[in-house]
């Protein structure tokens, strides 16, 4: 059996040496339409991306704003690229969909007829290459990305089979050819600079290109989980309409678009044309904001309410040591009910073990196997995962009576 007191309890904030910098974040035009103004929707400071640290600072000012003039949705001050590489270090730097449905996405693109015989494919964001490894062989196959370790992996994976690799920023990559279709599968909402780099992939077009995008749209945006549609990983936080807009001013044109089932995309096939316009928005934008927000703190406060009736324990084992631990840090009264209470941390990622966050030290999840629970709780930190690590909780013998999960429905994709 584990005793109680063999595992290292901690109060939260218990560890002095997390900083900010000035390097990690500046401000931007809207990535719409360039204006300067805008209204501030909610602001998070001293949010802190992972583990602690004396050396990296790790914390930044996440503010999400409304751009006055065209309604576009988007994290101001922005991340820099120094800001990048610190804060994202452990959660992966590619912007590519590295899970996605390439099965899905090839069949799609096949059916548009987008897959022709001897087309030159560009996948911007491609990550390591996985999804260009299902197109057709007969496809010329390319991918671009930020990520050198990334494109490392997927020279030494795919090079042999034909994938060509390029490591640079989307803004000025150099392309060997004109490509026939370009995917961005969501990417484009984790960039900074959106209007310069689909000029940039303009440049590299010719007439007949075809640019395909994928990205999550505020009119599916409602969810009861508290990271929310306004995730800390993305930069612009598209509805239709701007990314309409963007299009509109960017010089491409939108050919078809497809609301997808089951899940948060909005995907179109857009073509270059050779006058950019005025990127126009919609005030219907707002109210449309008003509603997401409305029900974000609805889910909010029933994730309150639940953690008002936890019983008054002194020690807190917290299931999960990512972004949404850090939400239920600043968005709910968990870590401020009880200032004296003690936590712990279980991850099953290897990569968090062994380090803290907040001053609570993150352990591998075997250390409850066997565990002697007395007055403890069991709180599963996890929007999409919950489900499962309430299976794992059970699987290591914890009783069901001591796990707290934080949400009645989950709805993932």
């Amino acid at each position: 059996m584990t005793p109680s007191s063999v595992l290292p309890w901690a109060k939260i904030d218990s560890f002095a040496g997390n900083a900010s910098s000035p390097t990690l974040t500046e401000y931007r035009p809207c990535p719409i339409c360039g204006s300067l103004q805008s209204q501030i929707l909610l602001t998070l400071d001293d949010f802190q991306f992972f583990s602690d640290s004396t050396t990296i600072p790790k914390r930044v000012q996440i503010q999400q704003v409304q751009c006055k003039n065209c309604h576009a949705l988007y994290l101001n001050p922005s991340y820099t690229p120094i800001g990048f590489r610190y804060l994202f270090a452990e959660a992966g730097q590619s912007y590519g969909s590295i899970v996605g449905r390439p099965h899905e996405q090839v069949e799609w693109l096949t059916r548009k007829g987008l897959l022709g015989e001897a087309a030159v494919f560009l996948d911007a964001g491609c990550y390591d290459g996985r999804f260009l490894s299902f197109l057709p062989k007969r496809t010329r196959r390319i991918g671009v990305d930020i990520d050198a370790p990334a494109i490392l992996r997927g020279r030494e994976k795919y090079g042999t089979e034909g994938i060509e690799f390029i490591q640079g920023a989307f803004e000025d990559f150099e392309c060997p050819v004109k490509p026939d279709v370009i995917s961005m599968i969501h990417v484009l909402e984790h960039l900074c600079n959106p209007y310069e780099v689909l000029r940039h992939l303009h440049s590299i077009s010719h007439p007949g290109t075809r640019l395909v995008v994928e990205v999550p749209t505020l009119e599916k945006g409602k969810t009861n989980d508290i990271n929310g549609f306004f995730s800390v990983q993305h930069m612009t936080h598209f509805s239709m309409c701007s990314l309409g807009a963007l299009f509109t001013r960017s010089g491409w044109e939108i050919v078809e678009r497809e609301q997808m089932h089951g899940y948060n995309g909005y995907r179109v096939v857009v073509k270059p044309v050779q006058a950019c316009g005025t990127a126009i928005g919609n005030i219907a934008d707002r109210a449309k904001t008003y509603e997401y927000m409305a029900e974000w703190y609805q889910g909010l406060s029933s994730i309150a309410h639940k953690i008002e009736l936890l019983p008054a324990s002194d020690k807190v084992i917290i299931w999960g040591g990512g972004t949404h631990s850090e939400f239920l840090y600043h968005v709910t009264p968990l870590f401020q009910q009880f200032p004296d209470r003690l936590y712990v941390i279980v991850d099953s990622d290897p990569l968090k073990q062994g380090k803290s966050w907040r001053g609570v030290p993150i352990l591998s999840p075997e250390v409850l196997k066997g565990y002697t629970w007395k007055d403890e709780l069991l709180v599963i930190s996890s929007y999409g995962g919950q489900d499962e690590i309430a299976d794992s909780a059970a699987k290591l013998g914890i009783p069901a009576v001591y796990v707290t999960k934080l949400y009645e429905r989950v709805s993932v994709y």
